[in-house]
Parts: structure tokens; sequence; C-alpha cells
């Protein structure tokens, strides 16, 4: 029985070990203990567990406004899965994407050198407490994490509470992400990849590009994407998802508003709605055929638009573009709808 128990302990310390958090008073229990800066104060009212919650306030200047903390990356850690609660409050629409409250991770040297760096989270606008979660492979050479919590050049409020940065094994990370293996000579069937998150209620999940998501401004529900542009170059997100065999047609529909949106030279440069279709990664099967485009200052606006698909398609490629040119396009709820 003796070494039973010993094996069981060891194994319910390495799920322990896996549980920790990095994060030193990452629910400000003790007040800003571990953290630097002295931007922030605690809320002993408007918090998501516990009994505080840190909050970073500005009124005016827009000034970059941040606490940080430092923490070591333990040995043998695949990855690093990254969490948090976040509320905002009137924050402010900037110039820049990254104009918002913010939870950042950053990845260094051990003499604190930036290796690489994501947003954990990224909110504008009034948002209720809403937690969000990323799971991030450790670069080569990384010894540290840096984590900031932000108003990046903004005015407004942003809460955080419960923030977490868990180390996981290269066991624990593909435990959690598996990796489905194929018997030999059986054949392998690839799901097909299906377009979602159409309405951003999701975040940016499921979509590429340098967007940011509003919840002050959206046609329905709790959020919309933004792109901002302040000079005339092209600023996208996109979502790549696969045809159906058999498939003939594509129905897509969405809403789109402008403000001061500003044409460029030519006339195709403007806030855009696009497909594109594909053969495969690098091949197009057709030109670019545009959904709905708009320009200047417009309230919510429904654009939706039937295409044929391409003899050969097996992909296509949803775009919603400032196409260089300057202002501010929004979007939300776009959907697909293929038919046979």
């Amino acid at each position: 029985m003796k070494p039973l128990f010993i094996f069981s302990f060891f194994l319910i310390s390495i799920s322990n070990f896996a549980q920790t958090n990095l994060i030193k008073n990452g629910g400000f229990e003790s007040e800003t203990l571990n953290w630097r800066g002295d931007v922030a104060t605690i809320s002993p009212y408007d918090k998501k567990t516990g009994k505080n919650s840190a909050v970073i306030n500005q009124f005016t200047g827009a000034e970059w406004k941040a606490i940080d903390q430092i923490v070591n990356i333990p040995k043998k850690t695949y990855a690093i899965e990254f969490s948090g609660w976040v509320k905002a409050d009137g924050i402010e629409g900037g110039k820049e994407a990254y104009n918002a409250g913010l939870i950042i991770a950053e990845f260094t040297t051990g003499n604190e050198k930036k290796i690489s760096s994501e947003n954990i989270a990224q909110v504008k606008g009034t948002l209720a407490w809403t937690n969000y979660t990323k799971t991030i492979l450790v670069p080569e050479k990384a010894q540290n994490i840096r984590i900031m919590l932000a108003l990046a050049q903004i005015n407004g409020s942003a809460f955080f509470d419960d923030i977490k940065a868990i180390a996981l094994s290269e066991e624990e990370y593909f435990r959690l992400h598996p990796i489905t293996t194929i018997p030999e000579g059986q054949k392998t069937i690839t799901p097909l990849k299906q377009f979602s998150n159409g309405n951003f209620e999701d975040n940016l999940n499921s979509w590429n590009g340098n967007g940011t998501i509003s919840t002050s401004d959206k046609k329905d529900g709790i959020a919309a994407v933004e792109i901002t542009s302040k000079t005339a170059e092209w600023k996208a997100i996109d979502q790549v998802a696969d045809i159906n065999e058999g498939d003939k047609t594509i129905e897509i529909s969405g809403w789109l508003k402008a403000k001061d949106i500003q044409q460029g030279k030519d006339p195709w440069n403007n806030g855009m709605f696009i497909i594109e279709f594909k053969k495969n990664e690098t091949t197009k099967a057709g030109d670019d055929q545009a959904i709905g485009m708009i320009t200047g200052t417009t309230d919510w606006t429904s654009f939706k638009k039937t295409f044929q698909i391409p003899e050969g398609a097996k992909q296509y490629r949803i775009m919603v573009a400032m196409s260089v040119c300057t202002g501010t396009l929004l979007a939300d709820n776009i959907e697909v709808k293929l038919s046979k």
C-alpha cells in the first residue's frame, strides 16, 4: 500500500503544479502587491471574484497607463494558458486598433529583451465582466513573461480581475489540444472548416487581421468589429472556410457602418465587403467580388449578394477591409449560406 500511496501523491503533485498560477496576486486580494506601476487603484465594490479588482481610469489626456508584472517561465514549459476577467466602462475609440483596454503577454529573455507579445484581451466601449483566454506556445529562448494591464492611449475605465498564467508541459498541452492520428492505410478525412463568428460575439475568434472589437457601436448583440485607418493603406480582417462538395451558389450578407471614410484615389478605395474564391491556399478560382462598398459617414447598412461558385473552387475567403482609404469601418452580423 505504501508504494501506491507515494505514487498517487506524486501524480497529485504533478497535477497541482500544472495548475499553479504564475501570476502573483492576480486577483488583487493584496491590493497592488507584486505589480509595478502606480496608475491602478483597487475597487472593492466592482469585482468579478474575491474582494477586490484593479481599475485603471483615465478621463483626459489619452496617455499610456499600465501596470505590469514579470514572472519566470518554469523549465520544460511548452505553452502558457493566459486568462483574465475584464470590464470596460466608457473606453473611447482611438485612431489605432490598440487604443483600448488591454491584457498583453510579452515573452522576454532573461534580461527583459522582448521576443514576442500577444494581446490576451482588447476591449472598448462599455462591457460587462468578460473572461478572455488564450494559450500561447513559449518562443525559443524565452525565459520570462511580462504581463501588462493597460489603457493604451485612450480615455475611459478598465477593470481587471483574476489574472492567470498557467504553465503547460508538452504532454499537458497536447492532452488539452489533441492531435487525431489515423491508422496506417486508413484514409484521412479532414472535417470541412465552416464559417463562424460572423456576429463577433466571440471577439475575433476565427478571424485573422488587424481589427478590434467594439461593444459601444454594434448592429445587434454585444459586439461588432471595427477597422480604423488614419493613413491610406490596406487594413482588413478575413476568414477562410471550405465549400461543400456539390454546392453551386453562396449567399453572403452583413451590415456595415462608415465613420468619416475618405475615398482614396481609385473608386474601390473605400470600406469594402469582399469574397474571394480559392482553388487552394495559394491559387484563386476567380476574381474577387464585392458584396458591398461604403464611404463617408453612414448608419448601419445591410448588404447581400448571391454568387455562382466558380468551377474548381474549394474554399472562399470573406474580407472586411479599409481598402487604401482613411476613416473607420464597422461590420456586424455577417452570414453565409451555401446551396446545391
